[in-house]
């Protein structure tokens, strides 16, 4: 069984490295000219607490060359903007089952275009990995440390199955990873995180650790969060727990209960004191290299999804156009 990995960016690198580490034959189309090029060229080179190593990775540049590799698994981790093209290109040279790493509604989406049949859901939860340079990749929390799952993978309708199961057996060679049997609950959950934590790293100019650990910013933080629960309980959606804090209290400080609220407070304060100070967002790592965000597509879900249910996101909306404002 071949494994394509599209995309040698932070979760993307991570995985592939892992992964032909553990033994399997894992190919990886890197559409970045400069990434490709340098892991071509010396392999991927990997740091983190538990260890540094540098892989030597087969690399693509286009999916023109697919077909070639004839994957039975394509894990999709692409920029979220550039996976409906990528898709499309993909599906012209090879049909293969999806694994969807990305983040907002991605894989849900993909599942309604293309068949729930060939389409996994992969919430990556909790990496902090960075993409530090073309071809060097740094991630800040140690592997199997006890703490969450960084992959909770499940089938976009219905509870896991077979295919589950031996997917999560193959990731956790990566690090830990478990099933989820409703995954459009565990998806919206990251959707909070996913919200309230990348465009406010970017427009603050600051760190995750920062951002939960000073009260101003925690603030804003929960502002947006809260719009996102609220679009959620609006749906019926199950939110699991979310930096240590019950999913239930998330839905009570939605709809406006003081004492809920101040839990949650309490709670990413917490949380943000466990996180490494040099961990960041990617959108703050794109605005950086004077890259577009995925702002629109992040947070822009979140407003749309909150009109379908008749709903105002009018603190998610302020943050695209911050963001967008400052990347032209």
């Amino acid at each position: 069984m071949t494994i394509l990995v599209v995309g040698a960016g932070a979760v993307g690198g991570y995985i592939a490295a892992h992964l032909a580490r553990a033994g399997e034959a894992v190919a990886v189309l890197e559409p970045w000219a400069p990434n490709c090029d340098a892991i071509r060229a010396q392999g991927l080179a990997v740091e983190e607490p538990s260890g540094h190593f540098r892989i030597d990775l087969p690399m693509i540049g286009s999916p023109a060359e697919v077909a070639s590799v004839a994957p039975s698994l394509v894990i999709l981790c692409t920029k979220l903007a550039d996976s409906p093209a990528m898709v499309a290109a993909l599906e012209g040279q090879h049909a293969a089952p999806y694994l969807v790493t990305l983040n907002a509604l991605a894989d849900l989406d993909l599942a309604a275009r293309i068949g729930a049949d060939r389409v996994m859901g992969c919430i990556v939860t909790g990496l902090f990995a960075n993409l530090v340079a073309p071809g060097r990749l740094h991630r800040y929390r140690r592997r199997h440390d006890g703490g969450p799952a960084s992959f909770r993978i499940g089938e976009v309708t219905g509870p896991a199955t077979p295919r589950i199961a031996a997917m999560v057996q193959r990731l956790a060679q990566v690090d830990t990873a478990e099933a989820v049997d409703d995954l459009p609950a565990a998806r919206w959950t990251k959707l909070v995180f996913n919200a309230m934590t990348s465009p406010l790293c970017a427009l603050r100019r600051t760190n995750l650790h920062a951002l939960f650990t000073e009260a101003p910013m925690r603030a804003e933080m929960q502002a947006v969060a809260l719009e996102v629960v609220a679009v959620a309980d609006a749906a019926s959606i199950a939110l699991d727990t979310i930096c240590g804090i019950p999913g239930a209290t998330w839905i009570a400080a939605g709809r406006g209960d003081a004492a809920a609220a101040s839990a949650v407070d309490a709670g990413l304060l917490a949380y943000g004191k466990k996180v490494d100070p040099a961990a960041t967002s990617g959108m703050a790592q794109d605005l950086a290299r004077g890259r577009r965000t995925e702002v629109t597509l992040i947070n822009g879900a979140v407003v749309e999804q909150a009109h379908r249910h008749g709903l105002a996101a009018p603190v998610n909306q302020g943050v695209i156009e911050r963001l967008e404002a400052l990347t032209g």
